[in-house]
C-alpha cells in the first residue's frame, strides 16, 4: 500500500474513532404526563390527595428536594403530610377547605439528577355543607432546602418531550474532543511510520 493510501486508511479510521467516542446523547429532563386532579378540573367531591405524575422515576435525595404545596384562594396552606415519590409519581394527602382555585406547586428531582418545578390550578367546588378545614399559614414540611435550585421550571402545562431541555457538560464535551484528537492523531503517526518502514524495502526489492 502507499503512502497516500496509507494516510487515507489513517484518517478513515480516526473519523470512525471519532463517532464512536462521540459524547452521548444527554438525558431530558422529566415531564408531566398527568395530575390529580386534573389541570384547570372543577372538583366536586371530596379530595383527599394530589398526585403528579412524570414520564420516568423520580430521584429521592432526601431533604426538601421533593415538594408539594396547595394553597387555598386565602393563601392557606391544605397539604397535611410531606410529599412521598412512589416510581414517576409525587403525592400528598390534602384537606381542603372552601370552594374556589387551588394552587398546586411542586419541586422534584429529574431522573437525570436536575431539579424541576411547576404548578397546576383546580376549581373546589365541593357541595354545600360539606366540612371545610382551615389552611395552616406555613407549609407542613417547612421551606426548601438550601441549594435545591431549579433548573427547569415547566410553569402549569405539559411539556412532553419537546418541552424539555437538553444539556451537555462543556467539560464533557471538551475531554471528548481531546480523546478524538489524540486517537487521530495516534493512527496517522502510526500509518506514517509503516510507511517510512515499507519505503526500504520495496527500494531494495527493485
Amino acid at each position: 500500500m502507499s503512502r497516500r493510501g496509507l494516510v487515507r486508511s489513517a484518517t478513515l479510521v480516526g473519523a470512525a474513532v471519532a463517532l464512536a467516542t462521540a459524547a452521548p446523547p444527554a438525558s431530558a429532563h422529566n415531564y408531566v404526563v398527568d395530575t390529580e386532579p386534573a389541570e384547570d378540573q372543577t372538583v366536586t367531591s371530596t379530595v383527599h390527595e394530589v398526585s403528579v405524575t412524570f414520564n420516568d422515576v423520580l430521584l429521592d435525595l432526601g431533604g426538601r428536594s421533593t415538594v408539594v404545596e396547595v394553597t387555598a384562594p386565602d393563601g392557606g396552606h391544605h397539604a397535611t403530610a410531606c410529599p412521598q415519590l412512589s416510581g414517576p409519581v409525587v403525592s400528598a394527602p390534602v384537606e381542603l377547605g372552601g370552594p374556589g382555585e387551588y394552587t398546586v406547586a411542586w419541586r422534584v428531582v429529574s431522573a437525570d439528577g436536575h431539579p424541576i418545578s411547576g404548578d397546576f390550578t383546580f376549581d373546589y367546588a365541593p357541595p354545600e355543607g360539606t366540612p371545610s378545614a382551615t389552611g395552616a399559614h406555613e407549609t407542613t414540611c417547612g421551606p426548601a432546602a438550601p441549594g435545591a435550585e431549579d433548573t427547569e421550571s415547566t410553569g402549569g402545562s405539559y411539556p412532553g418531550a419537546d418541552g424539555t431541555s437538553d444539556e451537555v457538560s462543556p467539560t464533557l464535551l471538551l475531554g471528548a474532543a481531546v480523546g478524538v484528537a489524540v486517537v487521530a492523531g495516534a493512527a496517522v503517526l502510526l500509518a506514517l511510520r509503516i510507511a517510512r518502514r515499507r519505503g526500504p524495502e520495496r527500494d531494495g526489492s527493485d
